[in-house]
């Protein structure tokens, strides 16, 4: 997400408004019967010298002045009006001092158009003084001071020329770590999400062609997702679409209103004559487009949010999980480490439910001996897994050469320093003393889960429980809850000390967090870059160059950069018991930092354009300056609203749109692989957990939630402006949908750790998160329809507060149905046939992720405490092969003894590939054939 709004920065601040030949061809090619109140001056050779005239959509853009007189310019002692003059070179100043200097190659007076240039001379198209960090040459133009810039180039360019060489060296070395490379890539293989386990048979990935929007490969929830990126894209589509049928059943302006690039002031009043005529003339269809879009999308964000629901609950029917069997207890007291817990609530609810119980696991309190907890776990996975590392010296003999430079030695030794973590110093230690100790000082939170032998016991107990208000406990009174999730997404290390309250001061701090760092931000950062920009010389519509854009990138990025790790910090300080909490508040804090700095952005370059069209001395349809137009009143100045349209499409497309889904690829999976492949073959010391995290796939969040909804945002606020942009950009609204659904298909497929994404929460505060975008809609629609025929006529601020209400109106409205009305349409639970007489045993025999296997207390406590044979193993991904049945302490999986070949599913991809390919083939002769 940096990335992509670094991205944005530069496309639009390299916008550029140049004189077009094709404007003036198309203003001379149209036919234009309107009234106004100009006086013409109506000529038939052409215009006098020295006569007033008003420029018209009657005239045509390349008639020329008399040779006598062959400049156009400007009448500034007419104001209010668009009037022209046809004069002499030295007669320029005399009738616009601000445009002195007559251009032969346009036949216009112009102003000096020198870049970065803070003073001219006078009369003459010379810089007088140039704007800081630029010097004046002796043929007076302006140039960046290389002796400031020069010196920071060449020290970045030669670290990342040093940084280069030194991957490049790695890269080039002997493979020396050969064992260590296979580990972490066979580790990365295993840890992808892969089919269900069949008895005799070695699990493999999903294929390539599974369908994410039907079928569970991580959870009813990332289902969802796809089917929300699947919406979209059919969204976009018919919006764009249903622009294309206006344009070309009504009129085909509406195809070009708001494209044509202005030139010349001369030009400009009738480009702004013959847009604002236009755009009034076709306002009807813009605003019933936009109603009808309004509509829609309302009612296809109902009709939505009840599919996904119905969708959820569908997949809840027909699959059995581990939240099916499990309750989660609520108001447990306190229990000590030293005894058996666990064992004392198994007997009390049995006897109190009379329903089989397969076991219990608390949530232990362990934030202190966090650090411990997780070092003894890693300890025996490394004991457990049948690794011998072998001394440095010895690899060293018999694949490197024996002698290599002092420089090789020490460039090694700094290498170790930051990739290699020591850890012979701890494997010499016992730690069972100590872990034993702190499992015994231990106590418990209020909280734990209970695990029934079937899914009707647990009903069954939880109805009881219900009833009874609670079981008893130690004189407390146990209640249990139906779990909306699973056993892989429960943080176990968050329970203890936090609470409700406690979680939502930590959100309400996290909140100010944000606004603190975009204030930093913007004091350090933008601020100083906002106030360069805007002190610029924009005459004759000049605007900041290369190195503005360069810098304002270099912004964004630290901008965004604190946004993305201020907002993930929060959601973790949160300290959520479940993941699909922590990712939904991850996408909403993420959602409101970004737009806040869009907001920002498109603040400035609302700014930015007014001083561009002010150096354009733009005028209103009737001759106004537009310096003299009110605050309120310039975003409905058409050059203003031409302008800021383009932005707005220059901004989104492909900036935001598809650029950076392009790059993402290479930046997010790519890379890091490469270079984890690059570390570990050359360094033998890199061995066992280390090689594994250096090689293994990057983790899976909702964030791309965020990047659909800021996209929509963008593609919606094109609305404001005239609508030759509208078919371009929702159209590349789809297309570039497209491409992130494939590549998001193939990330989940190929690219990321198994996770699960067990409950429909996230994508429900997606539906929420679309409120404010059918808000905007609305609020459109409202700005659209002022002062048309539809029964009102605001003005000043008051369209404002109208837009407002509007949006917080329709926010308002939305927000309860999707509360309200929107589950009355689910679906009544019925259960499969098939599953009902599935059992917990039945299903951990599948599933290696157990309530049990998950909790790490309960791992350590059934070795430690209990002294189990075997104890509960703990839950690695991707090392189920090391988890041991037990059933007796409710532990039913049993390891394959087979396993994937590292290479056999990359052997299935290619071979899919062929068989579609030749599919594809036959029927190709077949059909030539015929």
């Amino acid at each position: 997400m940096p990335l992509r709004l670094a991205i944005v920065a530069v496309a639009v601040q390299l916008l550029s408004i140049i004189p077009s030949e094709a404007a003036i061809a198309f203003l001379d090619g149209q036919r234009w019967t309107l009234s106004s109140n100009f006086s013409t001056h109506e000529l038939s050779d052409g215009h006098k010298c020295n006569d007033p005239f008003m420029v018209t959509l009657s005239e045509k853009a390349s008639t020329k002045c008399p040779k006598a007189c062959p400049y156009y310019v400007q009448n500034a002692r007419a104001i209010e009006t668009c009037s022209f003059l046809c004069v002499k070179a030295e007669d320029c100043e005399k009738w616009n001092p601000y445009t002195g200097i007559a251009d032969d190659n346009l036949g216009i007076c112009k102003a000096a158009s020198i870049s970065h240039c803070r003073e001219f001379e006078h009369g003459e198209d010379r810089c007088k003084t140039c704007q800081g960090g630029f010097h004046l040459t002796s043929e007076g133009k302006c140039f960046l001071n290389w002796s400031i810039s020069v010196p920071v180039v060449g020290i970045l360019v030669l670290l990342v020329s040093l940084i280069l060489a030194w991957l490049i060296d790695m890269a080039r070395r002997p493979i020396t770590n050969e064992r260590g490379l296979q580990q972490g890539l066979t580790f990365r293989l295993l840890s992808k999400l892969h089919q269900p386990k069949e008895a005799g048979h070695a699990r493999h990935i999903w294929p390539l062609t599974t369908n994410l929007c039907k079928q569970l490969v991580a959870g009813p929830g990332l289902c969802l997702h796809f089917n929300f990126q699947a919406v979209i894209i059919i969204w976009a589509f018919c919006v764009a679409i249903g622009w294309c049928f206006m344009g070309a059943t009504i009129d085909s302006d509406l195809f070009v209103l708001g494209t044509k690039k202005f030139g010349t002031p001369r030009v400009n009043c009738q480009l702004v004559a013959w847009g604002y005529s236009t755009q009034q003339r076709l306002m009807w269809t813009k605003v019933y487009f936009t109603y009808w879009v309004y509509l829609l999308s309302f009612v296809g964000c109902l009709l939505h949010s009840i599919r996904q629901l119905r969708n959820f609950q569908t997949e809840e029917m027909e699959t059995k999980t581990m939240g099916d069997f499990s309750a989660f207890i609520e108001g447990l007291p306190e229990q000590k480490g030293t005894i058996f817990a666990e064992e004392n609530v198994k007997a009390a609810i049995e006897k109190a439910t009379d329903q089989r119980v397969v076991g219990v696991s608390i949530a232990w309190d362990y934030q202190k001996d966090a650090e411990l907890v997780e070092d003894t776990l890693a300890r025996q996975v490394r004991e457990k897994e049948p690794i011998i590392t072998s001394p440095r010296s010895i690899e060293r003999a018999e694949e490197e050469p024996k002698e290599r430079s002092q420089f090789r030695e020490k460039l090694e030794a700094f290498e170790l320093s930051l990739f290699h973590d020591d850890i012979s110093a701890k494997e010499g230690t016992d730690p069972t003393a100590e872990i034993t100790e702190a499992l015994k000082n231990m106590t418990s939170s209020s909280n734990a889960v209970v695990v029934f032998e079937t899914e009707h016991m647990r009903d069954t107990a939880v109805e009881l429980s219900s009833k009874q208000g609670g079981i008893p406990f130690e004189g407390a009174q146990l209640t249990l809850e139906n779990l909306e999730c699973e056993a892989d997404t429960i943080y176990w290390r968050n329970f203890g000390n936090t609470t409700f309250w406690l979680q939502v001061w930590r959100i309400v701090k996290g909140m100010g967090y944000i606004f603190l760092a975009l204030t930093m931000w913007t004091m350090v950062f933008y601020l100083p870059y906002a106030y360069s920009v805007y002190t610029f010389n924009y005459d004759n519509g000049q605007q900041p160059g290369i190195v503005y854009s360069l810098a304002f990138t270099i912004v964004v990025v630290i901008g965004n950069a604190i946004m993305y790790e201020v907002c993930s910090r929060i959601a973790d300080s949160v300290q959520f018991k479940f993941k699909d909490p922590r990712e939904s508040l991850y996408m909403i804090l993420y959602t409101i930092a970004c737009t806040l700095n869009i907001l920002l952005d498109f603040a400035l370059t609302f700014v930015i354009t007014y001083k561009v069209a002010k150096g354009l001395d733009f005028r209103t349809f009737h001759g106004v300056p537009i310096e003299h137009v009110g605050q309120e009143g310039r975003f409905e100045v058409y050059a203003m609203q031409r302008l800021l349209g383009q932005n707005a499409f220059m901004y989104a497309f492909p900036s935001t749109y598809l650029v950076p889904f392009l790059i993402e690829p290479f930046a997010t999976i790519y890379l890091p692989y490469k270079l984890g492949q690059i570390i570990v073959r050359c360094h033998p010391e890199i061995q066992g957990q280390e090689a594994e995290d250096y090689l293994a796939c990057i983790p899976m969040d909702m964030g791309r939630y965020a990047d659909i909804i800021l996209n929509i945002i963008l593609g919606v606020v094109i609305l404001f402006f005239p609508g030759g942009y509208n078919h371009t950009l929702f159209f590349a609204l789809a297309f570039s949908h497209i491409w992130i659904y494939l590549f998001d298909h193939v990330k989940v497929l190929r690219g990321i750790k198994a996770c699960d994404f067990a409950s429909m929460e996230v994508d429900w505060w997606s539906q929420v998160m679309l409120i404010p975008c059918c808000g905007t809609l609305l609020a459109c629609l409202v700005f659209k329809a002022n002062t048309g025929e539809y029964g009102y006529y605001l003005q000043g601020n008051w369209l404002f507060v109208a837009c407002c209400a509007a949006f917080f109106g329709h926010f308002a409205v939305h927000l309860a149905l999707l509360t309200y009305v929107v589950p009355l349409f689910g679906q009544k639970h019925e259960e499969f046939s098939d599953l009902a007489n599935m059992t917990y045993a039945d299903l951990n025999q599948q599933e290696p992720d157990s309530w049990f296997s998950t909790n790490p207390i309960h791992c350590l406590r059934s070795q430690f405490i209990y002294k189990h044979e075997p104890p509960c193993g703990f839950y690695f991904l991707g090392k189920e092969y090391l988890l041991q049945v037990n059933e007796n302490i409710g532990c039913f999986y049993e390891p394959e003894t087979s396993q994937t070949p590292p290479n056999s599913d990359d052997n299935m991809d290619l071979e899919q590939m062929k068989a579609h390919f030749t599919r594809f083939s036959a029927r190709f002769t077949t059909l030539r054939a015929s």
